[in-house]
Formats: structure tokens, sequence, C-alpha cells
């Protein structure tokens, strides 16, 4: 079985998007802080290394004004900085790339539609979504040339929450908590019950716990607000 196949068997398809949305959210609140600071507060682009999550800085021609160690980490061979451009191995993930870099040079409308995800497919992983986060006027940064944040998902299981702090925030007890933290990442109770070595009845009257003392009634839901536990 490839590693891309042994992600699909761990990945809940549906926490997984609920997963994607929390995050979003989060770096949005987050994009947004670092946008109203003065442009004198950032000395370096690596200022952008205060969102957690990966991500560029683009100009008005598509150049990499900066990039944070996070990025960094992600890129490879279906995904990586080359001639001062975002490269995309994918050559459809490529083209919509440079039609989305076009649209920089074309003047903001007032309410501007929603910029849908780009695709990254990627050889032996799950794919990567590239979104464009347009920065205007004074905000700008780190110089006014900077025309759009490029943050990048990669999606597939990944680490939940620390324990200890789900079981503060929610009252869990040390195994629920553990629990939740498997949970949190997409994986269902099954195996978590493999990973806990627990029974899946076990695991089962846990989660039931955890959904009664979160007030959420099924995994989805519970997923996207433990991942408000960072």
């Amino acid at each position: 079985m490839t590693p891309f196949a042994e992600c699909y068997d761990e990945l809940d398809l549906e926490a997984e998007e609920f997963r994607i949305a929390a995050a979003f959210t989060r770096r949005l609140t987050e994009i947004a802080a670092l946008s109203s600071l003065h442009v004198d507060s950032f000395n370096s682009p690596n200022a952008l290394d205060a969102l957690s999550q990966p991500a560029v800085l683009l100009d008005l021609d598509g150049f990499v004004a900066g990039a944070n160690s996070a990025a960094s980490s992600l890129f490879n061979n279906d995904l990586r900085i080359m001639d001062r451009r975002v490269f995309v191995r994918d050559l459809e993930a490529r083209t919509k790339l440079r039609l989305l870099i076009e649209q920089f040079k074309q003047p903001a409308p007032i309410s501007p539609p929603p910029i849908e995800p780009i695709i990254v497919p990627r050889q032996d992983k799950l794919p990567v979504l590239l979104r464009a986060w347009p920065i205007d006027g004074a905000a700008r940064w780190p110089s006014p040339d900077v025309r759009a944040v490029l943050t990048m998902n990669a999606l597939g299981p990944r680490p939940g929450p620390p324990a200890a702090i789900l079981a503060k925030a929610f009252g869990l007890t040390p195994a629920e908590a553990k629990l939740a933290c498997i949970i949190a990442r997409g994986a269902g109770p099954e195996i978590a019950a493999m990973e806990l070595k627990i029974s899946r009845e076990t695991a089962r009257n846990q989660l039931k716990s955890i959904f009664a003392k979160t007030d959420t009634h099924r995994q989805s839901e519970l997923v996207a607000l433990l991942l408000q536990v960072q």
C-alpha cells in the first residue's frame, strides 16, 4: 500500500473539511491582525512567521516577496519556489495559479468574488490547497509592492491539540483527552482504539462522554470545536 493510500484509509473526509474551515478562520484572523499593523512594524519578510500556516507573500507580478519557515518545510518537487516564483509541477494547477496572479494587475472590484482554492496534487501524499488573500492599500507589508498572501493547506492526518489542554478546557479525563486528541486530527474511534490499545467499546463510550462534555453530537462538530484549541 502506498503512503497516499494509507492517508486515505485514516482520513475522515468530513472531519477534514471542518478542520480546514476552522484553520482558515484562524488564519484569516491572524492575517487581519498582521495587516492592521503599521508597515514600520515589519523589519523583514520574516514577520510572516507570525502565521502558523505555510504562507508566502506575492508582489504585483507574482514574484515571491517572502516565505515563512512553515512554507519552506512544505516545499518539494511538487510545490516549491523557483526563480523567485511559486512553482507547481502539476500543469493544471500551475495554469490556475498563473491566471490568479494575472488578476493582481486588474482594478480591484468593490465586492471581490470568493477565490476558489487551487488544488495542487502531490505524488505520494494528499494534495495541498493554495488560497490567495489580497492585501490592499496601506496595509501591504513588508512593502507597498506586496499584493497577496498565498496560504497553503497540506491535507492529511496530523497531530491534534495537546491532550492536557483539552482536558482542562472541557473537563475531560486523561483517557478522554487522549482519545479527543486523536479524534481531532480526523481519525475515527476505531483507529483511536488501536492507537490507545483499548477496546472499540471503550473508545465509543469515551467518545459519548466527550460529546456530552463538549455539547457536540457528531464527530465533525467535535473536530471543528477541538481544533480551536491550539
